[in-house]
């Protein structure tokens, strides 16, 4: 500002100001320092600057340039030597200070940094990426839309740096200390930093004998300097390194082309890459689970043609859900292959155990399943059809609760739960799901949680004798000639008859002799009361 005329942009640079009072308020409840903050943010607005890809679409810029530029020629009259680089250099912090804060106060947002982290986890969604999501909104709010196709590509600047420790700090523990320094959010690194205005003039100037530590004046100001001494310093500066200074990247890609053969035979073999991280157990010589976690890790730093390599060899390598999940889903589509695709209409019957149970969960949950584990279970067969299809089985899935309900109501009305097997009442199969509970309630040879419950309502609802019996010992009733012809059977059969079995037909002959002996009126149903079973019995 002390040497540029900006009393053309003064509205705009005050609305930038107070604008950034709000945003430092914002970071330093976030522990960022506004230095920090405007830093990144310069940097990244620095390098839209610089890049000719940008100046094509931009339409701002250029007018405040023109008059700036034109106000302060107004005053100060064109240093000898002066072009356009020089003029742009001296007014362009002036210019950007806008779109400066608008850059802070979006990395500051934390709606923007949760798109930034959903980009780096890997997330997938329909349509377009989180990426493009996070720099379409970007765009908005600085009001250039077309900014999204200009940060598609930029892969390595100071935002994608950002968006990755972003990603670093949502995936450390909670509590964990926040980063600072070199691996902290809003660090800017060298390669990032934008070019001061006196050591860019002083560049300009005289190529030769400026650098990033010159100090002091241009090349002018060391006209007096004796020629002895300006040799001297030429001769001790540092030569710099021959060649393009590409050696680390070059390595990292020899290392990615390395694991990626690796993760390549690995799907020859097994048809996947979903490796369970191997803490250290290297297998083959190669640790391919710990590889591939760094790499799902450390997915924003990609490339895209690295990213496209790993998804040709598995499209579901960095799922947006837990790899046990994708693990299961192989283990499934084996038994897919070899047995045929499963089926909800048959209530998963002749499926191993291990896969029934996942396959439950999956149905349970299918509601909040992600589009695309819906999409893997549909090429087992359990299409979306197919999960209705197993939720319409009639009382096979209904929870233990609906069925306590339904025999709760039955034995209220009819006083037991000796049904026969093929009953159903509204719409709940109540006799099978009574021989199954009696079955395993057999099996386990004890009474179960929902043993105790049903006893509760007919404590003969699993005798030790046939269930027929029973429910022919509740249909007896005084007067019918079917059911003395019972009791004289079972009366003649008593000595096979089990001891409360006999009790029970007693209960029935005594009521039957003071029906007829008129204490009770005709057609009562009997007996008036449960009989009490052993504790050993129920």
């Amino acid at each position: 500002m002390e040497f540029v005329d900006a009393g053309d942009l003064a509205m705009e640079l005050i609305r930038a100001q107070r604008q950034w009072v709000r945003v430092e308020q914002i970071g330093q409840a976030a522990d960022a320092t506004p230095r920090e903050m405007f830093g990144l943010a310069r940097a990244v607005v620095c390098g839209w600057w610089d890049r000719k890809e940008f100046w094509e679409r931009e339409a701002i810029w250029g007018p405040r340039l023109e008059r700036l530029t034109a106000a302060t020629r107004r005053w100060c009259p064109d240093t000898a030597g002066w072009g356009v680089e020089q003029w742009r250099l001296l007014v362009r912090d002036v210019v950007m200070f806008p779109e400066i804060v608008a850059v802070a106060e979006t990395l500051v947002d934390p709606r923007m940094q949760q798109l930034a982290a959903e980009n780096g986890s890997g997330a997938l969604v329909r349509g377009r990426g989180s990426g493009e999501r996070f720099a379409a909104a970007l765009g908005k709010q600085l009001g250039r839309e077309w900014l999204v196709e200009l940060e598609a590509d930029d892969h390595g600047g100071p935002l994608a740096s950002w968006a990755r420790a972003v990603v670093r700090e949502q995936g450390s523990p909670a509590g964990a200390p926040v980063r600072q320094g070199r691996f902290g959010r809003w660090w800017v690194h060298n390669a990032h930093r934008p070019v001061e205005v006196g050591i860019g003039l002083r560049r300009l100037a005289d190529p030769l004998s400026a650098g990033p530590g010159a100090r002091g004046g241009s090349g002018a100001a060391g006209a007096g300097e004796p020629a002895a001494r300006r040799n001297s310093r030429a001769e001790v500066r540092v030569p710099r390194r021959a060649g393009q200074g590409r050696g680390l990247e070059q390595r990292h890609a020899q290392l990615f082309a390395e694991g990626l053969e690796q993760a390549r035979l690995h799907v020859e073999r097994f048809g996947h890459l979903a490796v369970a991280h191997t803490d250290g157990r290297v297998q083959e010589g190669f640790d391919l689970g710990r590889w591939l976690a760094n790499r799902r890790a450390h997915a924003a730093s990609l490339t895209m043609e690295q990213t496209e390599q790993l998804r040709c060899l598995d499209a579901w390598w960095n799922p947006p859900w837990p790899l046990d999940w994708q693990r299961a889903w192989h283990r499934a589509r084996i038994h897919v292959h070899e047995q045929g695709p499963v089926h909800g209409g048959d209530n998963l019957m002749g499926l191993p155990c291990w896969l029934q149970r996942w396959l439950r969960h999956q149905i349970t949950h299918y509601e909040q399943l992600h589009d695309g584990q819906q999409m893997l279970l549909a090429e087992l067969g359990l299409t979306t059809s197919e999960v209705e299809r197993f939720h319409a089985w009639p009382g096979r899935r209904r929870p233990t609760a609906d069925g306590l309900t339904v025999a709760r109501a039955y034995a209220a009305r009819h006083g037991h739960l000796a049904v026969s097997q093929p009953l159903i009442v509204d719409g709940f199969a109540l006799g099978t799901w009574l021989n199954r509970q009696r079955q395993r309630q057999r099996s386990l040879g004890r009474p179960t949680r929902l043993g105790h419950h049903l006893t509760a309502l007919d404590a003969w609802w699993n005798p030790p004798w046939p269930v027929a019996w029973q429910r022919m010992w509740w249909a007896c009733a005084p007067n019918d000639q079917h059911a003395a012809a019972w009791l004289r059977e079972q009366s003649a059969r008593r000595p096979l008859l089990q001891p409360r079995q006999q009790s029970l037909v007693d209960e029935l002959v005594s009521l039957r002799d003071s029906v007829i002996a008129g204490a009770d009126p005709a057609g009562a149903r009997f007996p008036p009361s449960k009989p009490t079973s052993p504790a050993n019995l129920c």
